[in-house]
């Protein structure tokens, strides 16, 4: 497996059993993969019905050749961040691409922008305080 460099991407394809909405940000470092999990809320204009778990204490560690993440190929479709100042802009930018909306976003519910702003920006703080 090519090495992954620690940094912050979106993560389009990934498995219910990480319990995460679609686009998420994950951030790679020294070759772990963190995100931050959610719990199910009671407020129905998210789908599916998830909002962010918290704190750091919710983040979930996994290693790069992780199973699980192997057998969702969650690693491909990891996209890098090039303005962590901007995470709206970028998200909106990962969207638009003819290449992601093809391979990732290609169901109606899909479409539906599950993933908001304030989850990107909730996961980025998270992950954010992660050590150094």
């Amino acid at each position: 497996m090519e090495k992954i460099a620690d940094g912050y991407y979106f993560m389009f394809e990934i498995g219910w059993f990480l319990d995460l909405l679609i686009p998420t940000l994950v951030r790679v470092k020294d070759d772990k993969l963190y995100l931050v999990g959610s719990k199910p809320c009671q407020h129905k204009d998210m789908k599916p019905c998830c909002i962010p778990a918290g704190g750091k204490a919710e983040c979930k560690e996994l290693s790069l050749d992780d199973p699980n993440l192997k057998a969702f190929r969650s690693t491909e479709s990891l996209v890098s961040l090039k303005e962590l100042d901007s995470l709206e802009q970028e998200l909106e930018r990962s969207l638009e691409n003819q290449e992601i909306k093809e391979r990732y976003l290609n169901s109606k519910a899909k479409k539906q922008r599950e993933a908001t702003i304030e989850r990107v920006m909730n996961d980025h703080r998270v992950l954010s305080n992660l050590e150094a």
